[in-house]
């Protein structure tokens, strides 16, 4: 339930990346990883430091035309998106997670909870700390603003954003019962099936689970998974133009209705931060639900506020846990 959710917003940062676990490391010591140049050790040292929590060396994995890609996709939407617009989204986002901490036994005890089972409520009272620190990684990072995005440089972002990532997914991971999170790939081995100087068939092999064959290209020094390297270009083109397409005229005519949604949003939040005991909780907590599913609220024509962006195309060199 809750956990599907923020796994799957954890995701979203990276596009076509495993995304979870670990705990964070600092920008000097991410620097300091060499990585092979032989494919079957380039993969594994990506996915045992990974594994330990440095979420950087998914970005000294991408070749250095990735990186550079990357870094100006997200200055671009930084260019195209309205200050006020963005900024208030992300604030929204970041009054949600004060008010879970804020009211963790109100949601607990709520009514809207019966019918669960006692398993299930103990690992949501469980993962609701991990769930706000989420919430709060992706509102203190460089996602978070506009002018965060015009200077985005990705490998802070990795280092540092990323890197928290994996403390609260690995958490919600093993709150879950996945039957396999990224801690479980410290003990990977890689292989080579066969190669040559530019493309190389590896299998992976993590404890307890089957072997998984994988084809990498060598693109400007770097093993990156082929479907990828085929397709970079075109994608990257095609994210380019929907910016490029992208004008602030419209949203500025959208702004006002964008602004109004997310002032009906705060004031709910404040109605449910306000309540003091169980029952006004329900209350504002139902009346939150009937606004949300009432007439003009989601319609084809209402006006959508900016969702977290996600310019960082992490490369897909660690096998995906399904």
């Amino acid at each position: 339930m809750i956990y599907s959710i923020s796994k799957k917003i954890a995701l979203g940062l990276t596009a076509g990346a495993l995304l979870l676990t670990g705990c964070g490391k600092k920008a000097e010591e991410a620097a300091a990883v060499t990585i092979p140049d032989a494919p079957d050790n380039a993969i594994q040292t990506v996915i045992r430091e990974f594994a330990k929590g440095n979420g950087g060396i998914l970005w000294q994995a991408m070749p250095a035309s990735y990186q550079s890609d990357v870094n100006t996709l997200a200055q671009l939407a930084g260019s195209k998106i309205d200050p006020e617009v963005y900024g208030k989204s992300f604030a929204t986002i970041a009054r949600l997670a004060e008010v879970i901490d804020q009211q963790q036994a109100l949601i607990l005890n709520s009514s809207f909870m019966q019918g669960r089972s006692t398993e299930e409520m103990a690992q949501l009272e469980a993962a609701l700390p991990s769930i706000v620190g989420l919430l709060g990684a992706i509102t203190s990072s460089e996602l978070a603003s506009t002018a965060g995005l015009l200077n985005f440089n990705g490998q802070d972002f990795f280092d540092t954003t990323v890197s928290q990532f994996t403390q609260y997914a690995e958490t919600l991971g093993q709150l879950a019962g996945d039957e396999s999170v990224l801690s479980d790939y410290m003990n990977a081995v890689v292989s080579v099936v066969q190669a040559d100087d530019m493309q190389a068939t590896l299998s992976t092999t993590i404890p307890g689970q089957e072997p998984l064959e994988q084809v990498f290209t060598k693109v400007e020094q770097r093993w990156v998974p082929s479907e990828m390297a085929s397709d970079w270009s075109s994608e990257i083109a095609e994210a380019k133009a929907e910016l490029d397409a992208t004008f602030i005229e419209d949203m500025a005519a959208q702004k006002p209705q964008i602004m109004s949604v997310l002032a009906m949003i705060d004031g709910v939040l404040a109605q449910i931060a306000a309540a003091e005991n169980q029952q006004q909780f329900d209350q504002s907590l139902l009346g939150a639900i009937q606004m949300m599913v009432g007439p003009g609220w989601g319609g084809s024509d209402a006006p959508v506020a900016p969702m977290p962006i996600a310019p960082v195309i992490a490369p897909s060199a660690i096998p995906a846990v399904q």
